[in-house]
């Protein structure tokens, strides 16, 4: 009995640590986006990736659709491989273009992700892209 008590308590914690209902400030965001933006950026370079600038500009009200709010950030990330760079950039606050989402993990802090759907459309138009350049 004590054994399922201590699962459903366990159980209870991790949800209500979940599902916090209350907005993350930019500040609580930007150490969370720091490794999306970095792990992200890794996957299509093979040397060391860096962050040159970054500012989140407002994080949005939750969308229950998506299980987190919305960031706004500008930023610049760049490639360094051997003696080729690549840098990403968002500069213009003004569009309001979503960096990622954040939630709270399991364990309390926040964490970017985004959804398959938007990391398929993501790669839909990287491919149309690299199919126009090589035309």
């Amino acid at each position: 009995m004590f054994k399922w008590m201590t699962i459903l308590v366990l159980l209870l914690g991790v949800y209500a640590g979940c599902s916090s209902d209350t907005k993350p400030t930019t500040d609580e965001v930007e150490p969370a986006l720091k490794v999306y933006l970095l792990s992200e950026k890794a996957k299509a370079c093979n040397g060391r990736v860096e962050i040159e600038r970054l500012s989140v500009i407002e994080v949005g009200d939750f969308d229950k659709r998506w299980g987190g709010w919305p960031v706004f950030a500008t930023f610049s990330v760049t490639c360094y491989d051997g003696g080729n760079r690549m840098t990403w950039n968002s500069n213009d606050p003004s569009e309001k273009v979503m960096t990622s989402l954040v939630r709270k993990n399991a364990a309390g802090d926040y964490e970017c992700f985004l959804p398959d759907m938007f990391r398929a459309a993501q790669e839909q138009v990287k491919r149309q892209l690299e199919n126009l350049m090589k035309k």
